[in-house]
């Protein structure tokens, strides 16, 4: 199962698209899709930081509560007293949304960088980063 838009996720049909964001078709008869273009200061996303909780689990454990810092809709920064590993995948639950899996890109110390595995829509982004402040 791909994790990034960047990898190949299926077949389509032979035609070829030319604008920056459309399907490319491989020579195996898959698509990709481009990442989204980085903005000035490096990042696909606005992100903003926020106040709030969220529920965090990793496969096999039970949930718990951490504090949210920042988010935008390819990711968030939690604190937690867990120690993830880099690379696990993990699920969340933001307020008022369904458990959304992401994965544990960046640690330092007790805070965590991590990455929707499907980003949140721009709205549904800009809807929390506006209810967490």
């Amino acid at each position: 199962m791909p994790l990034y838009a960047s990898e190949s996720i299926g077949p389509v049909n032979s035609r070829s698209h030319s604008k920056d964001r459309s399907p490319a078709v491989t020579p195996q008869g898959t698509f990709k899709i481009s990442p989204a273009p980085m903005s000035a200061n490096g990042r696909r996303a606005e992100r903003a930081a926020v106040r709030g909780r969220a529920r965090f689990r990793e496969v096999g454990c039970n949930p718990f509560e951490v504090e949210l810092f920042d988010l935008s809709a390819t990711g968030f920064r939690m604190a937690t007293f867990g120690r993830p590993q880099v690379g696990t995948h993990i699920w969340v639950n933001l307020p008022g949304l369904q458990a959304l899996e992401a994965v544990v890109r960046r640690a330092d110390g007790n805070d965590f960088g991590c990455e929707f595995v499907q980003p949140l829509h721009p709205s549904v982004a800009k809807h929390l980063q506006t209810a967490l402040r």
